[in-house]
C-alpha cells in the first residue's frame, strides 16, 4: 500500500522539523549533554510536530548511535520506532483510553520492568488532556518519581485542560503555528521530489488555508495533486478547498460599506448556489475585514509584515477601508462576524443567520449594542447628515446633529462605565434606550421603551440616579441631570404641538418668511439609522412680490 504524503515526508531528525527551532535546539542539547528530563509536555495546534518530535526524541535515545542528536533513521531501532512496534516505546491515545484502569494497566504496572533493548522506556501519550480526573490522579505520583529508565512525553492541543499538578512536573514546550513561508517551502520540496507541477499561487492558497499546520497543508496538496493528475493549479485549489475568491470578498464588503441590504440578500442567494460552506465564508470575510481594519488603523504608515499581498492589492484595501469611513465601524463589523461564527455552530438555518448578520453590519440601527451605537455616532461625526440647500436650515440641522451626537456620546460613556462596574441589573433596565439632550435642563433625557415602566421606576431610585449622574460627570466634567421618559420625549414628538406656528426665516431684505422645514431631529434620526434616501428640507428665501405672501 502506498504511503500518504504526510507519512512519507514525516521528519526523521530534529533538523527536519520545520518552524520549531526553540524546541529542537533544546532537546538536541539535552540529549548530547545527558540532561534529558523525565517528563515533557508538548503543547500546540494540530499538525505542528508534537508527536513527530516525541518519536525523534525516542530515536535519539534508542538509536544504535545513542545518545545522539542525529539518529540514523535506518537501524532496526529507528525503523521499529517509525513503524510503531518498538517494545520500549509505548504510544497511547488518551482520546480512546481515558480511564484510570488504562493508566494503571498500560503504564503503572509496566514501568518497574527494565527496557527490553535500550536504556530507556518511553511513554508517548497523545491528547493527554482527554484523560479522566481519576486517570490524572493515578498518573500524578508516577510523574513525580518515575524510575530512572522511564521518560514521559505528553502531547496536547488543549494545555489549559491539563491539571496544573501535572504541568508542574513536566518541562513544557509550546509548538508554534508554522509561518506561511515555511509551509510553502516544504510543499515546494515535496512537489519537486514527487514531480508535481505547482502554481505558486496554489501553494500560497494551500498554506494560508492550513491554519499553520504542516499536516493539513500536505494532505490538501495530495488531494489537489490527485484531482489534477500531478498538476497543482490555483483554480483546482480554490474549488477543492472551498475558498471564497478575493473578488467575492471585495464585492460583499462593498455592499456592506454602501449599506445596501437588498443587494446583500441577493449576493447571499447567489453565493449559496455555489455550495461553499457558509462557515468558511465567515472565516474568509473575517480575515478580509481584519485586513481592512489594519489598513484603516495604521493609516499611511508602513504595512510591512502586517498584510499579505502586493502594492496593487494593498491599494485596493486602502480604497475599500476608506469607504467604510471609520475604524470603529470596521471593529463593529468584526464583532458581528465573531458572533456569527459562534452562532453558526447551533443555528437552525446558516443562511438566515448570515442574512441577519449582514443586515446588522450594513444597518447598525438594527442592533442596540454599544458597538452599534458607536458606529452610528461615527456616521454623524463624519458629516453623514442631510444636505439642505438653504444655509439657515442647514445650520439648524447641524446644531441638532451636534446635540444628538453629544447626547449619544455621553450616554455611551455612561453605559461603558456601567459595564466596567458590572452593573448588570442597571444595564438590563436601560436596554433599548435612546438619549436626547434636555433643552430645559441641559442634561440628558433618556427615552425608554413604552412598556418599560418598571425599568423606569428602578432607574429613578436615588442610589441609581446618583451612580448615573456620577458617570455622566466623569464623561462630561459637569454636573448634569438625567431624566427618563416612556416613549419619545415631548420635545421631539412631531404631534406634541399641533398648533405650533411654522418657523420663521428672514429673507435677504430682512422680511420674515415662513418655510416648510422638516423636524431637525427626525431628519437626523432618519440618517443615523441608515436611511437609503436621506431626507432633505428645502427652504425658500424669496417673498412673492405681489401680496407679500411667502413663496413655498
Amino acid at each position: 500500500m502506498t504511503l500518504s504524503l504526510d507519512r512519507k515526508y514525516r521528519p526523521e531528525t530534529f533538523a527536519d522539523v520545520a518552524g520549531q527551532d526553540h524546541v529542537q535546539t533544546t532537546l538536541r542539547n539535552a540529549v548530547v549533554s545527558g540532561n534529558v528530563a523525565h517528563a515533557y509536555l508538548f503543547c500546540g495546534p494540530r499538525g505542528t510536530g508534537k508527536t513527530t518530535t516525541a518519536r525523534i526524541l525516542a530515536k535519539a535515545l534508542l538509536c544504535t548511535l545513542a545518545p545522539t542528536d542525529q539518529p540514523c533513521g535506518t537501524c532496526p531501532q529507528c525503523q521499529e520506532i517509525t513503524d510503531g512496534i518498538h517494545p520500549d516505546v509505548y504510544e497511547l491515545d488518551a482520546a480512546s483510553r481515558t480511564g484510570v484502569d488504562n493508566v494503571r494497566e498500560e503504564i503503572i504496572s509496566r514501568m518497574p520492568y527494565a527496557p527490553v533493548r535500550g536504556s530507556y522506556k518511553i511513554y508517548i501519550i497523545d491528547e493527554v488532556h482527554m484523560l479522566s480526573t481519576a486517570a490524572f490522579n493515578a498518573l500524578l505520583k508516577t510523574l513525580e518519581e518515575p524510575p530512572t529508565h522511564v521518560i514521559f512525553v505528553l502531547c496536547t492541543t488543549d494545555p489549559h485542560k491539563v491539571p496544573e499538578t501535572i504541568q508542574s512536573r513536566c518541562q513544557r514546550f509550546d509548538f508554534h503555528r508554522l509561518r506561511i513561508e515555511e509551509i510553502i517551502a516544504r510543499l515546494g520540496l515535496i512537489c519537486e521530489r514527487e514531480g508535481f507541477k505547482a502554481e505558486p499561487e496554489a501553494l500560497q492558497l494551500i498554506a494560508q488555508r492550513s491554519q499553520g499546520g504542516m499536516r493539513n497543508a500536505i494532505k490538501a496538496l495530495e488531494q489537489i495533486a490527485v484531482f489534477g493528475a500531478g498538476t497543482i493549479s490555483y483554480s483546482a485549489a480554490e474549488d477543492l478547498l472551498g475558498e471564497v475568491s478575493s473578488t467575492s470578498l471585495f464585492s460583499v464588503a462593498e455592499l456592506i460599506a454602501r449599506r445596501d441590504v437588498a443587494s446583500c440578500f441577493a449576493w447571499v442567494a447567489s453565493f449559496t448556489q455555489g455550495g461553499t460552506d457558509i462557515a468558511q465564508l465567515v472565516r474568509d470575510l473575517s480575515a478580509h475585514v481584519r485586513d481592512l481594519y489594519v489598513v484603516a488603523a495604521v493609516g499611511p504608515g508602513s504595512l510591512e509584515g502586517l498584510l499579505d499581498g502586493d502594492e496593487e492589492q494593498i491599494e485596493a484595501y486602502r480604497q475599500q477601508a476608506a469607504a467604510f469611513g471609520s475604524v470603529d465601524r470596521l471593529a463593529y463589523i468584526l464583532t458581528v462576524l465573531g458572533d456569527l461564527s459562534t452562532e453558526l455552530k447551533t443555528a437552525a438555518s446558516a443562511r438566515l443567520a448570515l442574512e441577519v448578520a449582514l443586515t446588522r453590519m450594513a444597518r447598525p440601527d438594527s442592533d442596540l449594542s454599544l458597538e452599534a451605537l458607536a458606529a452610528r455616532v461615527a456616521i454623524l461625526e463624519q458629516g453623514g447628515l442631510v444636505s439642505v440647500p438653504a444655509a439657515k436650515a442647514a445650520g439648524t440641522i447641524a446644531e441638532a446633529a451636534g446635540a444628538m451626537s453629544d447626547a449619544q456620546r455621553l450616554w455611551a460613556s455612561v453605559v461603558k462605565g456601567l459595564e466596567q462596574q458590572k452593573k448588570r441589573r442597571t444595564l438590563d433596565n436601560i436596554g433599548g434606550s435612546q438619549p436626547h439632550l434636555d433643552p430645559a435642563t441641559g442634561g440628558l433625557l433618556i427615552e425608554l421603551p413604552t412598556n418599560a415602566a418598571f425599568a423606569k421606576q428602578s432607574l429613578e431610585r436615588p442610589e441609581v440616579l446618583a451612580l448615573l449622574r456620577q458617570l455622566l460627570h466623569d464623561a462630561s466634567g459637569r454636573d448634569l441631570s438625567i431624566t427618563f421618559s416612556l416613549g419619545p420625549p415631548l420635545a421631539t414628538t412631531a404631534t406634541s404641538a399641533p398648533n405650533t406656528p411654522e418657523p420663521e426665516v428672514l429673507s435677504e431684505n430682512g422680511e420674515a418668511s415662513i418655510a416648510a422645514v422638516a423636524e431637525p431631529e427626525a431628519i437626523i434620526q432618519d440618517v443615523a439609522l441608515g436611511s437609503e434616501e436621506p431626507a432633505t428640507a428645502d427652504v425658500s428665501l424669496d417673498v412673492s412680490p405681489g401680496n407679500g405672501d411667502p413663496a413655498t
